[in-house]
């Protein structure tokens, strides 16, 4: 098994295998599509009345996105050494060690980015109270998880329950849980936010071969649906193995 990030010795391996996990074409289509609804929310122009908290910021590629469009970014990980290795290649940045359920800043953003985290969160509810404490009135929440409605779920997670493995969640040993567009918005409706946007990617499991061979066929054509700018429509919105939401304060529950 890889070394994960986490594991590493230092922050510059940290941020090596970090940035290493994108380098194929299901981060990089994962990414792109990210930038989109991105630029979708605020436009490509400059950001620099944005307050942006990133939870899980990582190895800094959306630190990275955010700085350099002017945004003032509040970075949040668990782990010291990734955050470290963020900080050394973005200094303008600031930077907390802690758990984002318990989080507490004075400070309120207009926008709380977490791509990949909520699945890794015990206390999920607690964590979305908690980011509705720190965001503006009217301001945004990003969430990007996988989902069990999705044809990938369907192959793999069958398979490893044939198997006895009735605890799968997905591909990194650190989920607690899935998600679909149902379970999310529910937990996101409790927590005082409306969805507004859903979006998703990955729907035909090209990476299995990976797995079960020893080869992975990167090839554009397995993302047809995303190349044609289909992953906000339905039901492609919904069905992705990655599914993402947008989703806006309507009240407060912090």
């Amino acid at each position: 098994m890889e070394k994960a990030f986490y594991q590493a010795d230092s922050p510059e391996e940290a941020i090596e295998i970090y940035l290493s996990s994108d380098d194929e074409l299901y981060g990089w289509m994962k990414n792109r599509i990210m930038r989109e609804i991105l630029f979708e929310i605020h436009g490509k122009g400059l950001w620099n009345s944005e307050n942006v908290l990133e939870v899980g910021a990582g190895g800094g590629q959306w630190t990275d996105f955010f700085v350099k469009r002017g945004a003032n970014v509040t970075c949040v990980d668990t782990c010291e050494q990734i955050l470290e290795g963020n900080k050394k290649l973005h200094p303008k940045a600031k930077f907390i060690l802690s758990d984002a359920t318990n989080l507490k800043l004075k400070q309120k953003f207009t926008l709380v980015f977490a791509k990949d985290v909520i699945e890794h969160i015990p206390d999920d509810k607690q964590f979305l109270r908690n980011m509705n404490g720190h965001i503006k009135n009217n301001g945004l929440m990003i969430i990007n998880t996988q989902n069990s409605w999705s044809l990938n779920f369907l192959i793999q997670g069958g398979y490893n329950f044939l198997k006895g493995n009735t605890n799968w969640c997905g591909w990194d040993q650190t989920h607690v849980r899935f998600y679909n567009v149902a379970s999310l918005k529910r937990k996101l409706e409790s927590t005082g936010f409306k969805p507004i946007k859903w979006f998703g990617s990955y729907y035909f499991p090209y990476r299995i071969l990976a797995d079960r061979l020893g080869i992975c066929w990167d090839f554009k054509f397995f993302n047809f649906v995303e190349l044609l700018n289909l992953y906000d429509k339905f039901p492609f919105s919904i069905i992705g193995w990655n599914i993402g939401v947008v989703a806006k304060k309507a009240s407060n529950k912090g």
